[in-house]
């Protein structure tokens, strides 16, 4: 069975982040569709976190999963998908 890749957050720099959104944790949890239960044991028992995880949330706050944990892989940022607008530019 393969390992899923998993990384360690940076619980100080996510709340940081969250805040500047100048929504709560719960709030922000829910928008990018994430459990708040589980974004607050990132933030305060500092779970480790599956890269699928983090992405929504990475996304979310306007970084990469690299910015905001000790991910070091190069595909931490999936591509935007292709909307019909740009399929007939």
């Amino acid at each position: 069975m393969a390992k899923i890749p998993s990384c360690q957050p940076d619980g100080p720099k996510l709340r940081a982040l969250i805040f500047k959104t100048g929504r709560s944790v719960p709030e922000f949890a829910r928008s990018v569709g994430r459990n708040p239960r589980s974004v607050w044991g990132i933030l305060s028992r500092g779970d480790r976190a599956s890269i699928t995880f983090m992405r929504p949330i990475a996304r979310g706050l306007g970084v990469k999963v690299s910015d905001i944990s000790d991910w070091t892989g190069d595909d931490d940022i999936a591509p935007e998908p292709e909307t019909a607008d740009a399929l007939s530019a």
